[in-house]
């Protein structure tokens, strides 16, 4: 069985290729089947190259012949590359974080998505935020670069379809430095004491000084933070291993911690073999390396049939290190179960609850279409 793999790069995760690559061949190691598999890998950048992206798929689909392509890249770059995917027919399998959502819901039949859901999750943060209080007032806290995606207008989405009202918004747009600042955050809320709740989403550096200097900032005794799933990351929220003056909450769709044995396994395995702890990008290969070996096992007969695959997907059961992982008919995205993160005002470290069953939620999300324009970085999450 012949993959392509399009992977990207990042100076901030300079590894985020490498790992995700590792992943998939770990588990592939892990089941003994490695042998099955070819790879031809092409590098796109950071993903947001029109030209680069299309003419690497073009490249693996026609003149490398592979069975199957893994794009690990960004839904709107995605919809350049959509007419290619349905003229090859063959299965493509998108990998992401989920920062961005599909701006349409209508799936293309050859195209499943295996992400982190990033945007979905934030969604879901923003409707809590505005849970107990009619008219709630928030502000708004992110970063220039985050605010390129639409994982921060989902959180603000939810949280105004259930009444909740957008007060002030601090975006943002330092270095992530010694001089980094959020003056103009604690200046307003001194001067407005009602608002309490902060719908927040950094990247996990900008989060780790954010979180800093809103710990000594003296009127932070009460506030309330809805943060999108890199807050939740360990480096993070090292910041508040001494105790936080806020209280804080959010979901994250993995975490080392999860007890599924899958999970430990996962850990386990990648920690003996390359001697290192997994992350959230070898994470998303691995998991990519389970449906791999699924289509091997399952569709060996009709491997460049996209449409054929995606149907055999979508009646197995599979479980990985989140849990069980169902390919939804609707979105045709895998569903995972998500874990809620919370830390309270004075307490150290995250309070978690595995196993949140949020498909519900998901089917409510993933049917509404997004009106008007929308613009916005098309570099793939975590990669600038």
């Amino acid at each position: 069985m012949h993959i392509g793999v399009l992977f990207p790069r990042s100076n901030t995760y300079p590894l985020i290729g490498a790992d995700f690559a590792e992943g998939i061949k770990t588990y592939l190691k892990k089941e003994n089947t490695e042998q099955q598999f070819s790879f031809t890998m092409e590098t796109i950048g950071f993903g947001g190259v029109e030209r680069e992206v299309y003419a690497k798929t073009e490249k693996l689909l026609m003149m490398d012949g592979v069975d199957v392509l893994v794009g690990f890249l960004d839904e709107k770059i995605l919809e350049l590359i959509k007419p290619l995917i349905l003229a090859s027919g063959k299965l493509m399998i998108v990998v992401n974080t989920g920062a961005n959502h599909p701006v349409n819901w209508v799936p293309q039949s050859n195209i499943v998505h295996l992400g982190l859901q990033h945007s979905f999750l934030c969604a879901v943060s923003g409707s809590d935020a505005a849970q107990g209080e009619k008219n709630k007032p928030a502000a708004v806290c992110s970063t220039f670069y985050d605010c390129g995606y639409l994982h921060l207008a989902a959180m603000v989405k939810e949280f105004q379809a259930s009444a909740g009202i957008i007060r002030y918004n601090y975006i943002n747009n330092q270095l992530y430095d010694s001089n980094f600042n959020i003056t103009q955050l604690t200046d307003f809320l001194s001067a407005n004491k009602e608002t309490r709740s902060l719908l927040s989403v950094f990247d996990a550096l900008p989060a780790s000084l954010f979180y800093k200097l809103l710990n000594e900032y003296p009127g932070g005794d009460g506030l309330e933070l809805f943060v999108s799933p890199m807050m939740l990351e360990k480096k993070a929220i090292e910041p508040l291993s001494k105790g936080t003056a806020f209280s804080l909450q959010g979901y994250l769709p993995w975490h080392p911690t999860n007890p599924v044995e899958e999970n430990q396994q996962f850990i386990s395995y990648y920690n003996g073999v390359l001697k290192k702890e997994p992350n959230i990008f070898s994470l998303l290969g691995w998991e990519t390396g389970i449906v791999l070996k699924e289509i091997a096992n399952s569709c060996s007969h009709c491997l460049t049939d996209g449409d054929a695959v995606t149907e055999k997907l979508k009646s197995v059961a599979i479980n990985g290190p989140r849990g069980n992982m169902r390919l939804d008919d609707s979105s045709q995205y895998f569903l995972f179960p998500a874990i809620r993160c919370r830390i309270e005002k004075g307490t150290t470290g995250l309070q978690m609850e595995y196993g949140v069953n949020l498909e519900s939620e998901w089917e409510e999300f993933s049917v509404k279409n997004t009106e008007g324009p929308v613009s916005g970085w098309t570099n793939t999450y975590l990669c600038y």
